[in-house]
């Protein structure tokens, strides 16, 4: 589906139908409230205020641009700023990484794949060395400090952001991108943020 076919669909579904609700004008010619207040969110202060302080913006994929509540605002801020650079930054992997572009497609107000810049997942390795090394202090085979595999792990958002040139991030998982946002000086948004 097409940005245009997209925003075409989203037309269609928020403006009510001439004669509709009491409207008695022409389909396309009034805002509903929910556009309306769509629009304000997108320009209060919060969240779009430091995301529009920002060149170029990382987003994580699952529980930020699907799954949140904040989505579809997310969704039609980067519709709206096609002058800034968006890149998906996800810990997918293992194949799901394939499964992104439809998964964000059942959406109705999804950006298009054309919205974005690129697309990185975490590679196989680091994500499978993290999980096991995660299991292994869940069962209590490993305590104290992270383990190099877990310092890898929770510094490859931030530090793909600063390689990338990837000034802010928003990410749903606070607790597993903070240390590598921190230690290369990439803001970090929660989507809770844009509520």
């Amino acid at each position: 589906m097409t940005a245009f076919s997209i925003r075409t669909l989203a037309r269609r579904l928020l403006v009510p139908k001439s004669g509709q609700d009491g409207d008695i004008r022409p389909a396309g010619t009034r805002r509903t409230d929910a556009a309306e207040a769509a629009e304000r969110k997108i320009n209060a202060p919060g969240g779009f205020a430091v995301l529009r302080r920002h060149r170029a913006i990382g987003w994580d994929m699952d529980g930020t641009l699907i799954g949140h509540d904040a989505a579809p605002l997310l969704h039609d801020f980067i519709r709206s700023h096609p002058e800034l650079r968006h890149v998906i930054v996800t810990f997918r992997s293992h194949g799901l990484e394939t499964m992104l572009w439809r998964d964000l497609a059942a959406y109705a107000t999804a950006p298009a794949p054309a919205c974005f810049e690129a697309v990185i997942n975490m590679d196989d390795d680091i994500f499978a060395s993290f999980q096991r090394w995660r299991r292994w202090r869940d069962a209590g085979r490993h305590a104290g400090p992270p383990a190099p595999v877990e310092e890898r792990y929770l510094a490859w958002k931030g530090r793909l952001c600063a390689e990338r040139g990837l000034t802010v991030l928003v990410d749903d998982m606070t607790e597993h991108v903070r240390p590598g946002c921190a230690r290369h000086d990439v803001a970090l948004l929660h989507p809770d943020d844009f509520l």
